[in-house]
């Protein structure tokens, strides 16, 4: 595959770039990113001819939908593809000399509520367009509404309940003014593109870490319901976090934190297969999810320019079948699990 492919988006008429930047990283989730290392970072994306930017108000409480805005805003709106977040809202916090923006190790001084209404959904995209500096976004996604950030099944409830009794609208009339070309909801954890799709048809899911070379466990299920039903998949968090970019080192991350041992001797696994055939992990990564139809993209979240033009090679880097067939034989990618071998690239 090339970088400048597409693939269509649900049957929305829509097509978006099959490789994209994702900015919860510039957002400073790791670390402090000074201002000119993420403009550099962003600029090498563009320059790279990568086209998709995803982003969102929580991604360093406002400060990622700045730095994407900052490289997208003088362009013409048809020459990208950019989605951004809805249910949070930021607002300024009560002491504003205490303010601990976290888990950011930077980012702005904001705070925010969740809003998951219809006009919470309406004020978050007119926000986010003044954030970004842009008049109008592609995509829109319902943002971390899930078990990870509500545990209380009642809190759950009570937020899906403000998307059927409004925040659905909301999002149905953006697209019906063509304000955005697509909605759907970020997935964090299993079950809940079941809770999505019995309430309202959705465009899009992004799939944060559970569709990778490490976790495939919603394929059978919740992601080809997904497909019948009409919906693209894009794969957000395709490393899990870093390790299937980094390997099995030490210190190496596994959602957001320290990779497991489990998870370690996992990848270690999958590191022999790929050095038998001369295959980069992290290109690996990066391909796996085109094996389903029904991906339309996968992101990556870089820190640097060095990372970019890695792994626009690493996309761009032919595979051999056999690599993904030991895959199989091994026992590392399920029986039911389609992979690139069966698909045109």
């Amino acid at each position: 595959m090339k970088i400048t492919d597409l693939r269509p988006l649900g049957r929305t008429g829509a097509s978006i770039p099959v490789l994209g930047v994702g900015t919860c990283p510039l957002g400073e989730l790791f670390g402090v990113i000074p201002d000119d290392e993420a403009t550099a970072t962003l600029n090498t994306a563009w320059h790279s001819g990568i086209r998709l930017y995803d982003t969102s108000p929580w991604y360093g409480l406002g400060l990622g939908e700045r730095r994407t805005g900052s490289l997208l805003y003088r362009k013409p709106l048809s020459s990208y593809v950019l989605s951004t977040k809805v249910g949070r809202l930021l607002r300024a916090p009560e002491r504003r000399d205490r303010i601990r923006p976290a888990p950011w190790k930077g980012g702005l001084a904001f705070d925010h509520v969740y809003d998951y209404s219809y006009g919470g959904i309406m004020r978050s995209y007119e926000d986010s367009l003044q954030r970004l500096g842009v008049n109008r976004v592609d995509v829109l996604y319902i943002h971390d509404l899930d078990t990870g950030y509500f545990k209380e099944e009642a809190a759950l409830l009570a937020h899906l309940r403000d998307l059927e009794k409004g925040g659905f609208r909301a999002l149905e009339e953006l697209k019906q003014a063509g304000d955005i070309l697509a909605y759907g909801a970020g997935i964090n954890e299993p079950g809940m593109i079941h809770r999505f799709l019995d309430r309202h048809p959705l465009d899009v899911f992004l799939v944060a870490s559970r569709y990778t070379l490490l976790e495939q466990q919603i394929y059978a299920d919740e992601l080809l319901r997904a497909a019948r039903e009409g919906a693209s998949i894009v794969v957000g968090g395709v490393f899990n976090s870093g390790i299937l970019a980094t390997g099995a080192r030490e210190g190496a991350r596994f959602e957001y934190g320290a990779a497991p041992p489990a998870i370690v001797e996992r990848v270690r696994r999958l590191e022999r297969v790929a050095q038998r055939h001369d295959v980069a992990l992290a290109a690996a990564a990066l391909q796996f999810p085109f094996g389903f139809s029904a991906v339309s993209s996968v992101l990556f979240g870089p820190t640097t320019a060095e990372e970019i033009e890695a792994n626009v090679h690493h996309f761009e880097r032919a595979i051999p079948p056999q690599f993904w067939a030991d895959l199989r034989d091994e026992g590392l990618v399920a029986e039911d699990v389609p992979l690139p071998a069966a698909v045109a690239v």
